[in-house]
C-alpha cells in the first residue's frame, strides 16, 4: 500500500478526497426533512413529474410551473426511482456534484499550479461552509457550479491550445456542451456568464479574434443550442400554449429578479461580501492574503493566466449578483471554485513571508471559529429568552410553542470550537504556511462535521419535523385527490412532499370563507399553529385538533355545536 501510494501520490490525494467528502456530504443525508420553501419547492416539483412519468413540463401542487429549467428536477428523478421519493433521492445528485467537483478541481488545477497546490484547493473548496450546505440540500447551485467548473476548463484549454499554434476546436465544442447543460439547470445565466468571462479573459490577453474562428464558433453555437436550447424547444412546440412559458421563466425569474426584489430577498450591495466571510470561513480570512501576493501580469505564466480566467468568472459572478435586487447567499456559489484555486496558492510559500499579513488572516480565523463557540455556550440562554425577547411575535412561532430543550449538544459543540480555535493559535506558533494549513483543514473539518452532523439533525428535530409528521397525519385524512387547507401557513411545498397530496391556502381573515372552502371543495382536514387555531375558535369556527406537534397542528372543522363535520364522524 505505502509503495502504491508513492508511486501514485495523486491516486492517494484522490481517495483521500473522495473518503473525507463522501463522509462529510453523504452522511445522515436522509435524516434532515426537506426545506421549505427552496428545497422542498425543488423536491415537490421533481416528485410530481416523477409520479406523472413527465420529463417536459414541471408542476407544483398540480400546477404547471415554469421558475427554473429542468436538470435538477431530471436528476431528483433518477434518486427517487433509485432511492424512493425521499430526501435522500431528492439530495443525492447534490452530493455527488459536490463530490465531482472537489475531485475535479485537484485535476483541473494540477498541470498549472501543482499537484500540492490543487489538492488544496480541493480541501479548501470542500471544506467551507457554505459548499457543505449546497452539497447537502435539493437545489441548483451545485449542479449549475459544476457544468460552470467544466464549461471554464475547456475554454481554458481551447485558448491555450490555440495560443500554442495547435487546435482547440474539441475544447471549446466541449466548453458549449456544458454551457448548454448550465443552461438546462438555470437559465440564461448558463451562457451568459461564461461568455462574458471569456470575453474579459481574452481581451486581458490581446487575443479576442481567436473567439471568431469559424471552425469553432459556427459548431459551438450548433452545439450549445441543440443542448442548451433542447428543452425550450421541445416544451414550446408540444405545449398547448406554446412558447408563452418562457415568460414566467426569462421575464420574470431573470430580468425581475435582477431588477426588483422578490419574495423579500433584498439586501445591500456588500451582501456578498458578509456571505463570503461567513460562508468561506474559516479560508475567508486568508483570500485577501492571497489576492494581494498573486502575480496578476505576467500572462506569460500559465499559471498566473489559469488563476486569472476562473477569477475573473468568480468576479462577474459577484459583482452581478452585488448590483442585482434579488439576493440569496447561494447564488454566489460558482464563484466559490475560483477563490479556493486562488487562496490555496497563499499556503506554496516555504516559510511565512510579510508576518502582518499572515497574522492578521491567522487571528482572524481564530476570531471566527472563537466566535462560533462563544454562540453555542450562550445559545440555550438566547432560546430561553426568546419568549421575552420576540414578545407577541413568539407567539406566531410554531418554536416556541413548548419549552426548548437543548441538552448538553450546544455546549459539547462550543468546547470544541473553543478547543480548536486554540489548536489555530498554537500551529500559528510554527510560523509555517503548510504547518497552518493542516490545522486550519482540520479546523475547517471539525466545523462543518458539528454545524452538519451535529447540529443541523437538533435544528431539523425542532423546526422543520413537526410539520412533516402532520403532513404525513394529514395524508391519512385525506383521499389521494383530495386538498389540504393551509391556514395561515404560507407556501410548504414540504408538506405537498410528504402527504403526497394538493394543498390551498386560506387566511384567518375570513373564516366564513374558510367554512365556504371545506364545505365546496371537500376538504376534510387543515393544517395551521396553534396561534392560529386559537383565533379561528375566537371568530367562532369551531374545530377539532385531529394531531400537534410542537406548535403545528392538524385540525378539522365542526359545523355546528353537536361536534357534526362536514361528512360526520
Amino acid at each position: 500500500m505505502k509503495s502504491l501510494i508513492k508511486k501514485n501520490p495523486d491516486i492517494a490525494r484522490l481517495f483521500l478526497l473522495l473518503t473525507i467528502f463522501g463522509i462529510l456530504y453523504m452522511a445522515g443525508l436522509h435524516q434532515p426533512v426537506v426545506i421549505d420553501y427552496d428545497e422542498g419547492f425543488y423536491a415537490e416539483i421533481s416528485r410530481e413529474m416523477f409520479m406523472q412519468n413527465e420529463y417536459l413540463v414541471p408542476s407544483l401542487n398540480g400546477e404547471n410551473n415554469f421558475e427554473k429549467p429542468p436538470m435538477l428536477y431530471w436528476g431528483q428523478m433518477l434518486g427517487y426511482k433509485l432511492f424512493g421519493i425521499n430526501a435522500f433521492g431528492a439530495r443525492i445528485v447534490n452530493a455527488l456534484a459536490g463530490i465531482a467537483l472537489v475531485l475535479l478541481i485537484f485535476l483541473i488545477g494540477k498541470k498549472p499550479l501543482g499537484a500540492k497546490t490543487s489538492f488544496r484547493a480541493s480541501l479548501i473548496l470542500g471544506s467551507s461552509i457554505l459548499f457543505v450546505y449546497l452539497s447537502r440540500i435539493a437545489m441548483t447551485d451545485m449542479l449549475l457550479t459544476l457544468f460552470f467548473t467544466l464549461c471554464l476548463y475547456f475554454a481554458w484549454k481551447a485558448i491555450e491550445r490555440s495560443s500554442q499554434n495547435e487546435s482547440g476546436t474539441v475544447y471549446f465544442w466541449a466548453a458549449c456542451a456544458f454551457a448548454g447543460l448550465a443552461m438546462l439547470t438555470k437559465g440564461a445565466i448558463g451562457i451568459l456568464f461564461p461568455a462574458v468571462a471569456v470575453f474579459l479573459y481574452l481581451i486581458t490577453l490581446g487575443r479576442l479574434r481567436i473567439l471568431f474562428q469559424p471552425s469553432w464558433l459556427i459548431p459551438g453555437i450548433i452545439i450549445l443550442v441543440a443542448i442548451g436550447f433542447s428543452w425550450y424547444l421541445l416544451l414550446g412546440f408540444n405545449h398547448p400554449e406554446g412558447f408563452s412559458f418562457m415568460k414566467e421563466l426569462f421575464i420574470k425569474h431573470h430580468f425581475q429578479r435582477f431588477s426588483k426584489p422578490m419574495e423579500g430577498h433584498s439586501g445591500p450591495i456588500y451582501f456578498y461580501l458578509v456571505v463570503f466571510m461567513a460562508g468561506f470561513m474559516p479560508w475567508s480570512a486568508f483570500t485577501p492574503l492571497a489576492a494581494y501576493h498573486s502575480p496578476y501580469r505576467d500572462s506569460s505564466n500559465e499559471r498566473v493566466r489559469f488563476l486569472r480566467f476562473f477569477l475573473i468568472f468568480s468576479l462577474v459572478t459577484f459583482v452581478f449578483f452585488s448590483i442585482a435586487a434579488t439576493k440569496l447567499p447561494n447564488y454566489i456559489c460558482p464563484a466559490l471554485p475560483g477563490i479556493a484555486l486562488l487562496t490555496a496558492t497563499i499556503f506554496d510559500q516555504n516559510k511565512i513571508k510579510g508576518k502582518y499579513g499572515w497574522l492578521a488572516a491567522q487571528y482572524s480565523a481564530v476570531l471566527l471559529v472563537l466566535g462560533l463557540g462563544i454562540f453555542c455556550f450562550i445559545a440555550p440562554a438566547i432560546v430561553a429568552y426568546l419568549p421575552q425577547i420576540l414578545g407577541e411575535k413568539a407567539l406566531k412561532a410554531p418554536i416556541l410553542a413548548e419549552p426548548i430543550h437543548l441538552g448538553y449538544t450546544p455546549y459539547i459543540c462550543g468546547a470544541i470550537f473553543i478547543m480548536t480555535a486554540f489548536f489555530l493559535v498554537i500551529a500559528g506558533r510554527k510560523k509555517s504556511p503548510s504547518s497552518l494549513f493542516t490545522a486550519l483543514s482540520i479546523s475547517a473539518l471539525v466545523i462543518t462535521g458539528i454545524l452538519f452532523l451535529v447540529g443541523l439533525p437538533v435544528y431539523d428535530g425542532l423546526v422543520n419535523r413537526p410539520l412533516t409528521k402532520v403532513a404525513q397525519q394529514a395524508s391519512l385524512k385525506t383521499p389521494e385527490n383530495g386538498r389540504i387547507v393551509l391556514l395561515e401557513a404560507g407556501s410548504r411545498p414540504s408538506v405537498n412532499f410528504y402527504s403526497h397530496r394538493k394543498t390551498v391556502d386560506a387566511s384567518i381573515h375570513y373564516p366564513e370563507g374558510l367554512r365556504k372552502l371545506f364545505q365546496e371543495k371537500n376538504i376534510q382536514v387543515g393544517i395551521t399553529t396553534e396561534y392560529y387555531l386559537t383565533k379561528l375558535n375566537q371568530a367562532g369556527i369551531k374545530t377539532e385538533r385531529l394531531f400537534a406537534d410542537r406548535g403545528y397542528v392538524l385540525f378539522r372543522l365542526l359545523i355546528d355545536d353537536t361536534g357534526t363535520s362536514p361528512r360526520g364522524k
